[in-house]
């Protein structure tokens, strides 16, 4: 488990490396304001980095640990995993031509159905939720989506 644990934090480490290399690619500075579109970036990149290499060192200073039998799934946990990787590979394929709204009303029935237990009703209501009034709250923030081919 523990070389498990420093290969996802050295990764999580190159991550926050990236992002900062991209933030300085921004501007730091803003108005009278506020600061400008590189300053969270930045020092979002920093803490990622920072816990990233605390953690890293956390895993030198403790017991060895054996990787658990059920950390690779089998069987219902593997294909939750295909499905949830699946739909989300199909949504960033389906987002610019169906648009933000019907992609997500399609990503949220697929995934509320199939992992869900809650009864149909329920899975529509919540996929118009979760797509529709999550575009207008975008809209309300001013957030340019995409509309796809149906302009929705």
């Amino acid at each position: 488990m523990t070389t498990v644990n420093r290969i996802v934090w050295g990764l999580l480490l190159v991550f926050g490396a990236f992002v900062i290399y991209e933030a300085l690619e921004l501007s730091y500075y803003g108005s009278d304001f506020g600061p400008g579109p590189g300053f969270f970036s930045f020092w979002l990149g920093v803490l990622v980095m920072v816990m990233s290499a605390v953690q890293i060192g956390m895993t030198f200073h403790g017991p060895r640990q054996a990787l658990p039998e059920e950390f690779i799934p089998d069987g219902p946990g593997a294909r939750r995993m295909v499905y949830v990787f699946g739909a989300l590979v199909a949504s960033l394929l389906l987002m610019n031509s169906l648009g933000f709204s019907l992609t997500m009303l399609l990503f949220c029935l697929f995934l509320l159905r199939t992992l869900g237990r809650q009864p149909w009703w329920l899975t529509v209501v919540l996929s118009v939720i979760g797509s529709f009034g999550l575009a207008y709250v975008f809209g309300l923030l001013q957030v340019m989506l995409p509309t796809g081919f149906l302009g929705i």
